[in-house]
């Protein structure tokens, strides 16, 4: 029987103090970080349903339709990693691309219930505040009290990099809890003893596998990090490293053993599975960062001393241009490592610095001017997996060293002498503190979608290929729409058209799907460039029905165009087209 502990009066037992204040900072940290998110994010807070956050359309859109394809897929017996519902027949390997399914089983009631376009801004808002908690409860070991430890938090959750790639839309990247667990781990597998390293590695296999379901990005760089702190520490006590160096190979063996088990499938699709890049998807010389970004803030940043016009003058988009650092913030920093003897601030110091030469990536590059100077990173180009990171995102591990010693710095700060001095450098630490708070300039877009769709699946057949005007592509404004119909439609459909990276026969890299006769058509009558004729009319049809399309939607674009777009498509699949609220319906 359920015994209820109960004070004199019969009254239910009060909490036991201590637990009590054990509890409370916690929970004001997580109430004063979401407060801080939502402020961050009202602009979308009375529009939660119909715009989504983010500067350009094609991210928010693309992310939406991952979180809900997760969920979709393990109700409906797909396979949640791979997918024909875009890019048909070929399909899109998730493992290649930003499918998030971690997220898109943390959210699915979120998807189920209120929509995947609520689910993402709750994700959006939610990963700033995860992510600081994080760090705020992997500084434990080296902090004492709760207070600077939440700075550091808030600093992490809201500094330049998470603004920046919150601003794009970016929500893979906003959710980097990982880097703060890998601080906590540092504790416990280089610091304390390992008395079960077996079990312990282990557990950081389930990690490392839970973040490769999330962002593989950030676990390669996690890891690379990982392995940089650990050779820092061991040229610093290599006495101690060697003594360890047993205990740490058992854990190796355990987190491999954990991971391979666990994520054997996704492995295989990165490796060794369908439809995956062939080439590198990108110039290794231009995803690095900006030298000029350390101390020229963007717009994002409320204070700022340079001309906003200095700003974009930096390598790259403003969602990548998260690595601001300030000389107020660099100059803590400085004073922090020259006034406070620690060696977990010192080596936080030493590992950002080493993260913030990587994330400069191959060579320098100073406001745009590619300088031809080589940098470390480029011994990583070979890499394979490394050689597709975008060396800039290793910003995130930068923010989070700055947040550290910021932490270790404030928790020694009132015990220092002379008061003089204390005074002096509690001044130049709220300067630091102040130039990083974030500006009101997070941005929404609409996330409407025509009538059409929303009773699409009465209007198509089971298993219908549909292929959409306009056309499905990555461009960042609008580009990516068609994702967030298809899903409105409750996947009623599978498209030939897709945003994702991949690759077919023809091309060993693609961002999206190849254009065909018919889309190349419908742009040259929607511009006036020309008319086609009946034999690339029948041609395209023809093309239409050999990739398995059975019928086309054009949603009629609000200009002239539109009389000859539907022209085109009529002469394209020999059908006068059905009217259906604000869309047409072609059937091959």
């Amino acid at each position: 029987m359920l015994e209820v502990r109960t004070g004199p009066a019969g009254a239910l037992a009060r909490p036991r103090p201590d637990r009590v204040r054990r509890l409370a900072p916690p929970a004001a940290v997580v109430a004063l970080y979401l407060a801080g998110s939502l402020a961050l994010h009202h602009r979308v807070l009375g529009a939660f349903g119909t715009t989504t956050i983010g500067r350009v359309t094609a991210d928010s859109d693309l992310f939406m339709w991952w979180l809900n394809w997760t969920p979709w897929a393990l109700l409906h017996g797909e396979n949640p990693l791979f997918t024909t519902y875009q890019h048909y027949p070929l399909g899109v390997n998730a493992m290649w691309n930003t499918g998030t399914p971690l997220l898109g089983l943390v959210f699915a009631p979120i998807t189920l219930t209120a929509g995947p376009v609520a689910a993402y801004n709750t994700a959006m808002i939610l990963g700033p505040v995860v992510s600081g908690v994080a760090l705020a409860a992997a500084l434990g070991p080296y902090v004492r009290r709760w207070v600077p430890r939440a700075v550091a938090g808030a600093l992490y959750a809201f500094g330049p990099f998470h603004l920046a790639h919150t601003s794009a839309g970016h929500l893979n990247l906003v959710w980097s809890v990982l880097p703060p667990v890998l601080l906590y781990l540092v504790h416990v597998l280089f610091v304390r003893r390992l008395e079960r390293p077996v079990r312990t590695g282990a557990l950081v296999g389930v990690v490392l596998a839970a973040q490769t379901v999330l962002y593989t990005q950030t676990l390669a760089f996690g890891v690379l990090m990982l392995v940089v702190t650990a050779a820092v520490l061991a040229v610093r006590w290599p006495r101690r490293a060697r003594a360890a160096l047993p205990g740490l190979c058992r854990a190796g063996l355990g987190c491999l053993a954990a991971y391979v088990v666990l994520c054997a499938y996704p492995l295989y699709l990165i490796l060794a599975g369908p439809v995956r890049p062939r080439a590198p998807i990108r110039d290794v010389e231009y995803s690095g960062a900006d030298l000029g970004n350390a101390v020229v803030p963007t717009t994002l940043t409320a204070v700022r001393f340079t001309p906003d016009g200095l700003a974009e003058r930096m390598q790259g988009h403003l969602g990548e241009q998260g690595g601001y650092l300030g000389p107020a913030m660099l100059a803590v920093a400085v004073v922090a490592v020259v006034a406070v003897r620690s060696t977990a601030l010192r080596v936080a110091a030493i590992v950002g610095v080493i993260a913030y030469v990587f994330s400069l990536g191959p060579t320098l590059v100073i406001f745009n001017e590619h300088t031809g100077v080589p940098l470390p990173w480029r011994m990583f180009t070979g890499v394979p997996l490394l050689l597709e990171a975008e060396p800039v995102r290793l910003q995130v591990v930068v923010v989070l060293c700055v947040a550290v010693v910021v932490a270790i710095w404030l928790d020694r700060l009132p015990s220092m002498q002379p008061r003089a001095a204390r005074v002096a450098a509690a001044a130049l630490t709220v300067v630091a503190l102040v130039s990083w708070l974030p500006a009101d300039r997070q941005e929404t877009q609409s996330a409407a979608t025509p009538a059409f769709f929303a009773v699409a699946a009465h209007h198509l057949r089971p298993n219908e290929v549909v292929e959409t005007y306009p056309r499905l592509n990555s461009w960042w404004y609008g580009g990516a729409e068609p994702l967030r119909w298809q899903v409105a439609s409750g996947m009623a459909y599978r498209t030939t058209g897709g945003y994702f990276i991949g690759s077919d026969a023809e091309h060993e890299v693609l961002i999206e799907s190849p254009w065909n006769r018919y889309q190349i058509g419908a742009a040259q009558v929607a511009d006036g460039t020309g008319v086609p004729d009946d034999g690339s009319a029948a041609d395209a049809g023809a093309e239409l029905r050999s990739m398995g399309v059975t019928v086309v939607i054009v949603v009629p674009p609000p200009d002239p165009a539109a009389g000859p777009v539907l022209e085109w498509t009529r002469r394209v699949t020999g059908s006068p087209g059905e009217p259906v609220a604000d869309a047409w319906l072609f059937r091959l």
